[in-house]
């Protein structure tokens, strides 16, 4: 599903946050110290993925989401927030690791619009975009805590797994987005069935659209 960012916005943004957030420009992790800011985005090391705020054509809305970085217009891939967006422009809002040592997503006045709600502690976290498309939240051993992966939004990326969340126990889905300029959860959803062989399956809300198999 392919959107154009309002770019024109983004440069308004980029202009006042500047003057509040320092430079702007990339970043390759996120820590308790470092936070991501609208003006900045989080890039892969081979400079295939990007993340950072962004604000689809004909909204009014602003959402922290995972593209392709060098294809124009950007395809967008995974989104944070899509059920709670933010009111754009939010100049204050960023990406950050919380004193509980989860990715949280927060407006100026500190109101959470997207949490990783992991529960496993450690001393130290970190948050990096990989080659693969997956953004992980790691321990100070590198460990993954959580994974993009492990919570799709509409797109299927090579390496990524349909079945069950093995964290959660919870059935991974595929959900379109409402619009092209809304990435809210649509009508339709693919996943793949419980039985055997399990199948992927597509629905148009809860009525069976497509098998396959």
């Amino acid at each position: 599903m392919r959107l154009m960012m309002s770019w024109c916005s983004c440069l308004v943004v980029v202009f006042l946050l500047q003057a509040s957030h320092g430079t702007s420009g990339s970043a390759y992790n996120i820590t308790a110290s470092e936070p991501l800011f609208p003006n900045q985005t989080l890039v892969s090391s081979g400079q295939i993925f990007e993340l950072g705020f962004f604000t689809p054509n004909g909204s009014e809305n602003q959402y922290v989401g995972i593209w392709y970085k060098n294809l124009a217009p950007p395809k967008i891939v995974w989104v944070a927030n899509r059920e709670l967006p933010l009111v754009y422009p939010d100049q204050s809002a960023k990406l950050m690791i919380g004193s509980d040592g989860n990715l949280k997503l927060v407006n100026g006045k500190q109101n959470i619009f997207w949490s990783t709600n992991a529960s496993r502690r450690s001393n130290y976290r970190s948050a990096a975009l990989l080659d693969s498309g997956n953004f992980v939240l790691q321990d100070a051993n590198y460990s993954k805590i959580w994974g993009s992966f492990d919570d799709p939004t509409d797109t299927l990326l090579p390496g990524m797994k349909m079945g069950v969340n093995a964290r959660t126990g919870e059935k991974l889905y595929l959900i379109s987005w409402r619009s092209d300029s809304d990435p809210s959860p649509g009508r339709f959803s693919t996943g793949i069935t419980s039985e055997t062989p399990p199948q992927p399956f597509t629905w148009n809300g809860s009525t069976p659209y497509w098998r396959g198999g």
